[in-house]
């Protein structure tokens, strides 16, 4: 059978894979690369030239059993990597990272700051109810239907 995959990223290109053998396919790529997000490009610098990879955020086996898989299948190493997130608003002076209570108050004004502790309170609250959500099913649950 004759398939087409729209896009080179790694659902593109697993799909691709997956279907080599048993079917004549065509990848079709808008960009003039391929990987989707996962672009590596090379800038000069003064030790010589440095991939810089600007789309790829991070890739862990929790995060993406199955391209775990497809890379132990296709005999490809990774090594495991450590993820944290943090975000900073200068509109409304705000940094976060939650990766312990030292970097979630760097800003120590904020174990003060009643902004901040309903933003930390709003967080835990959802980690709480978002299992609960999901266990139960519910279909067509938009974000602005929990949010209120």
């Amino acid at each position: 059978m004759k398939i087409a995959i729209v896009g080179s990223g790694i659902a593109g290109n697993t799909a691709a894979w997956l279907l080599r053998d048993q079917h004549d396919i065509t990848v079709f790529e808008s960009a003039d690369y391929v990987g989707g997000h996962t672009n590596t490009v090379d800038v000069d610098s003064s030790a010589g030239p440095l991939a810089v990879d600007t789309g790829f955020i991070v890739f862990n086996d929790r995060t993406y059993p199955e391209f775990s898989r497809l890379l132990g299948a296709i005999g490809q190493p990774w090594q495991p990597s450590v993820m944290s997130f943090s975000v900073r608003n200068d509109d409304i002076d705000l940094e976060y990272n939650g990766a312990s209570l030292n970097t979630l108050f760097a800003q120590r004004r904020n174990v003060a700051r009643p902004l901040f502790i309903r933003m930390v309170r709003d967080i835990l609250r959802f980690n709480q109810e978002a299992p609960r959500l999901l266990r139960r099913g519910e279909q067509g649950l938009t974000v602005g239907d929990y949010l209120q």
